[in-house]
């Protein structure tokens, strides 16, 4: 084999190892890209609320009336507290 092709399989090779299994460019990113800032609180069956290390707090709600689910801008009023609401408790 050529030099350059070993050189490039070991670094993939590498790459994967470190990755704990999962593609790199997957091992970082949000689940949350993009979010909703006019979701109906009586729209909303169920909330998730997911921490993830190297993102911001990601509100994911399934919704009613298409059992859809959306992420949530955790600024919006009703959310905030509702996360007051459930710290306290």
């Amino acid at each position: 084999m050529d030099a350059k092709v070993v050189a490039v399989l070991a670094l993939v090779l590498a790459a994967l190892c470190l990755s704990d299994g999962k593609p790199v460019s997957l091992s970082y990113r949000c689940p949350c890209r993009f979010f909703e800032t006019y979701v109906a609180r009586a729209n909303v069956k169920h909330i998730k609320i997911l921490n993830t290390p190297n993102c911001t707090i990601q509100i994911v709600a399934k919704l009613k009336s298409n059992n859809r689910q959306v992420c949530i801008d955790p600024k919006v009023k009703w959310i905030q507290e509702y996360l007051e609401k459930a710290l306290n408790k």
